[in-house]
């Protein structure tokens, strides 16, 4: 389909997962394949929520900065999973949304909100 790895590692503390990114032509988009190293993995224990069955883990968005983006989102009223911005793989900074965080609109998935020192997003 024309994707290229990009990258693979095993990212351990509470992920417990390995992954591999693929780059989606030229762009700077790229689709996550995760594949749990334990049964404690988060994906796990999704994968056992859906009998076996594998599907989307989260959708990651990219952000200029993960503080501002986390501050914003904690003062909004979403609901964080994480304490704070944390390490991600590839020397990233994310931090995950609750699916549920809109009790009124759930989003129906989770979020992963990443801050990439290489990436060349633009200014506004």
């Amino acid at each position: 389909m024309g994707f290229q790895e990009v990258h693979r590692e095993e990212v351990l503390g509470n992920d417990q997962v390995r992954e591999v990114l693929l780059q989606i032509g030229k762009s700077q988009n790229l689709i996550q394949l995760l594949e749990p190293l334990n049964d404690s993995s988060p994906v796990q224990k999704m994968i056992d929520r859906q009998n076996g069955k594998g599907g989307l883990a989260h959708v990651g968005l990219r952000v200029k900065s993960a503080q501002e983006a986390y501050k914003y989102l904690s003062e909004n009223g979403f609901r964080l999973i994480d304490a704070g911005p944390r390490p991600g793989s590839r020397g990233t900074t994310v931090f995950f949304v609750h699916p549920k965080s809109r009790e009124d609109q759930p989003f129906g998935v989770l979020y992963e909100i990443v801050e990439d020192p290489n990436d060349k997003l633009e200014q506004d």
